[in-house]
């Protein structure tokens, strides 16, 4: 019986975005785990080094737009929209 019910409220938990720059020659592919109306938050990999203003697209949310690494913890970033 819940079966039926459960796709109701399953929604995607998270989103997969490219980040570009014009120091990088290739796109990065981050995961977005959070969205503001300021920003998103996002993991990279390991050893990938995100300069501080990049242009982040996420084909699923309709974002195409550049940001700038306004917070670092290890591979999590904070991107705020640079409007």
């Amino acid at each position: 019986m819940l079966e039926g019910y459960r796709d109701l409220f399953l929604q995607d938990a998270f989103k997969v975005g490219l980040i570009s720059s014009s120091e990088s020659r290739s796109d990065i592919g981050c995961l977005v785990w959070d969205e503001t109306p300021d920003g998103v938050d996002v993991e990279v990999g390991a050893d990938v080094i995100v300069p501080d203003s990049v242009r982040l697209s996420i084909a699923c949310l309709k974002i195409d737009c550049r940001c700038a690494v306004v917070e670092r913890e290890g591979c999590r970033l904070y991107l705020a929209f640079v409007r």
